[in-house]
């Protein structure tokens, strides 16, 4: 018999090896455990929370074998159950206990904890930082030969995320990531490399290597590079065939850099309404991230060759929605929505909808909402910074001197503090600041 994945062949293994399944629990998902078999009840526990390996999803279910095993002393039952309590996605969040559960199993050896607790507590991300105590338990994954330790690790020391500054440590981290296989770090390296102009030539050469490792989405980067001019002087004219790899390898998001290209004139004349027809044909044949694109340029219009067109861009989500995840669908229909607001009591009930579509998490969805309304963006911030005691001037989405100084303060809030002597006003910061 052939299985799909390790965890479906241990699944089976579990299954025969003493768990009971009701009649039609393939497809019910009706499963009970054997008294004492804690590796057991995390194998299925995981298949029902997600809903995977042929059971039917069973969230409920799923947890308490997974508190189960836990309790039973299943090292791997812990780690997993500390990554969804630190994500908060299948379960409410409970980062304290993510952090007891991750710590016990980390202490036992296992790598994934190790890797996952030292991310967050340099990153900041979901746990209070700990820098010294996340870099220890990075460098421990890292001793254990966990390559994906060696990205995040080279990650931190490149933005100086928790971490200062050092692009030369992450590099070391990267090549050692490299020669284990895994291009991800070079891929960073070399866009960091790009994007601040650091040496043209070098990050094409890391940015190649890491894409001729199998990271696909390299050659994307390197044509929106060549495309924008960070690849030296002839960089425009390295566009198509860079854009060619990257179309051969699956790369949806090159039909948007071709639109973008045609409709900002560069290496061409601009034409707005040819773009949106590129678009159209990419979405017709199936192109999500083509989708997303004309959903918005339709949204918000462009300010030069492109004009808003609300009804086109309902008409577009709704023609070809299935191309995309529910929530996302769900995101850019609240967005549509958001594009329609005006005042602050249009504002309100907009802003309790958003728990609807699911906490306010992706950094795409945040500069969405912010594309659409910049004053919207502005009321959830000013909302937000009032609970937190940063602000006490009216909620009326305008970026008052009162505002920005407490969007300055929230800036520093943040694990990543690099925008913030730039512009708070600038959209990556405003997304970061509503996904903070």
């Amino acid at each position: 018999m052939a299985y799909r994945s390790v965890r479906g062949m241990a699944l089976a293994g579990s299954l025969l090896a003493g768990f009971a399944l009701g009649p039609g629990a393939l497809a019910q998902g009706d499963v009970a455990a054997v008294p004492g078999d804690a590796a057991g009840a995390r194998v299925i526990g995981e298949a029902l929370v997600t809903g995977t390996d042929g059971l039917r999803q069973d969230v409920a279910e799923g947890l308490r074998l997974l508190e189960e095993a836990a309790a039973g002393g299943d090292v791997a039952a812990r780690a997993s159950l500390g990554k969804m309590l630190l994500d908060g996605i299948v379960v409410p969040a409970d980062p304290a206990r993510a952090r007891a559960l991750l710590t016990t199993a980390a202490e036992a050896g296992d790598v994934d904890a190790m890797r996952v607790l030292g991310d967050n507590l340099v990153g900041g991300w979901t746990l209070e930082r700990d820098a010294m105590a996340g870099r220890a338990w990075l460098d421990r994954a890292i001793a254990a030969g966990d390559v994906d330790a060696r990205i995040a690790l080279g990650g931190f020391l490149l933005y100086g995320i928790g971490l200062d500054t050092d692009p030369e440590a992450a590099l070391v981290q990267f090549e050692a990531a490299a020669e284990a296989g895994n291009g991800a770090g070079l891929e960073s390296y070399g866009e960091w490399l790009m994007w601040t102009r650091r040496g043209p030539s070098r990050a094409e050469a890391y940015l190649r290597r890491a894409a001729e490792m199998g990271q696909a989405g390299a050659w994307t980067k390197l044509a929106e590079g060549a495309m924008y001019g960070y690849l030296g002087a002839d960089s425009r004219s390295k566009f198509p065939a860079f854009a060619e790899r990257a179309r051969a390898v699956g790369q949806d998001r090159v039909a948007v850099l071709e639109a973008e290209r045609q409709m900002w004139g560069i290496s061409m004349r601009a034409n707005g309404p040819a773009a949106l027809a590129m678009l159209d044909e990419a979405v017709e044949r199936g192109n999500a991230e083509a989708l997303k694109a004309l959903v918005a340029l339709k949204r918000d219009g462009n300010g030069m060759n492109v004009r808003r067109d609300q009804a086109g861009a309902r008409e577009a989500l709704d023609r070809y929605g299935e191309l995309l995840t529910p929530t996302e669908a769900a995101q850019l229909g609240l967005s549509l929505r958001v594009a329609e607001a005006r005042t602050p009591q249009d504002f309100a009930p907009l802003a309790e909808a958003l728990g609807m579509v699911g906490p306010l998490r992706s950094t795409w969805f945040a500069g969405q909402l912010n594309a659409a309304n910049p004053n919207f963006a502005i009321y959830l911030l000013q909302k937000r910074m009032r609970d937190e005691g940063l602000y006490a001037g009216p909620l009326d989405g305008v970026a008052t001197r009162e505002t920005l100084r407490a969007m300055f303060q929230a800036c520093h809030m943040l694990p990543d503090t690099s925008g913030c002597a730039d512009s708070v006003m600038n959209p990556r910061v405003i997304a970061a600041l509503l996904t903070r």
